[in-house]
């Protein structure tokens, strides 16, 4: 049986003091599992699309990752 939480998130993220999000996740497919840590700084790129998907943040704060949209 899997809880919500399971089927629902795929990690957490939390915001540094010094703005930079910091991502513990988990990917499984196909009898695989897979575990990563992604980090992102204010001057990433991609860092205001992944603030995006995240949600509202502020520095010591941490909240709970959706899967991303392919």
């Amino acid at each position: 049986m899997t809880t919500e939480s399971e089927d629902e998130f795929i990690g957490t993220a939390r915001m540094e003091e010094d703005g930079t999000i910091n991502m513990q996740l988990k990917a499984v497919g196909d009898g695989i599992v897979g575990f990563g840590k992604l980090t992102y700084d204010k001057d990433h790129p991609n860092y205001a699309e992944i603030l995006e998907h995240l949600g509202p943040m502020k520095p010591g704060s941490e909240v709970l990752v959706r899967p991303f949209p392919d």
